[in-house]
């Protein structure tokens, strides 16, 4: 079974695994300077797509779970259904520790206070305006003293790292803020 994590809208598939490549070592990078390797964390990828950071995360914590959340019903990312991120853990043999939940970011996970890191890629600025519904979503979930770790492309990065800093310390960022408003970035928050 081959294990294949798509191609990001207006990208190809050379791109995507360019783009993941490199998104792989930042947060590798970013989760081993706030936790060691044998931790044993609760993990929320939050808008997992086809598993790419739920796949980085097991790796860098076999000790650990995690949650895999997506609507699993979008164009950004292609054949990113629920069967085929599945499939994936199967391939990659971590389906004994990841629950894939069907939800909408924007909605309450009620999942409170569970998480100890938290894990997103290319989700958020899919979102618009409710992508703060679901900053607010993910934040809620974490435990305090908690990680978030948020890759994305911020065409209003003022207006989101102020709504970030409503909830944690932005701890680290990585990316060329000279690159223009689509760059992509990594940004790290610690909860309050």
């Amino acid at each position: 079974m081959d294990i294949e994590f798509g191609t990001y809208h207006h990208s190809t598939k050379e791109a995507s695994d360019a783009l993941r490549k490199n998104a792989e070592k930042i947060f590798t990078s970013l989760m081993y300077r706030v936790y060691a390797s044998d931790s044993r964390l609760e993990i929320l990828d939050a808008g997992c797509g086809l598993g790419f950071l739920t796949s980085v995360a097991s790796k860098c914590f076999p000790n650990s779970i995690v949650t895999a959340a997506d609507i699993f019903e979008h164009n950004s990312l292609s054949e990113a259904t629920y069967v085929k991120a599945l499939e994936n853990m199967k391939a990659l043999g971590i389906e004994s520790r990841v629950t894939l939940l069907r939800h909408d970011l924007t909605e309450s996970l009620n999942l409170d206070s569970r998480f100890d890191l938290a894990i997103s890629n290319l989700v958020f600025h899919n979102l618009g305006k409710k992508r703060f519904l679901g900053y607010e979503s993910v934040f809620k979930s974490l435990k305090p003293g908690g990680i978030l770790i948020l890759g994305d492309l911020f065409p209003h990065i003022e207006k989101d790292t102020e709504f970030l800093n409503r909830f944690g310390t932005i701890e680290q960022q990585e990316g060329d803020s000279d690159a223009g408003k689509w760059s992509y970035r990594v940004i790290m928050v610690k909860k309050r």
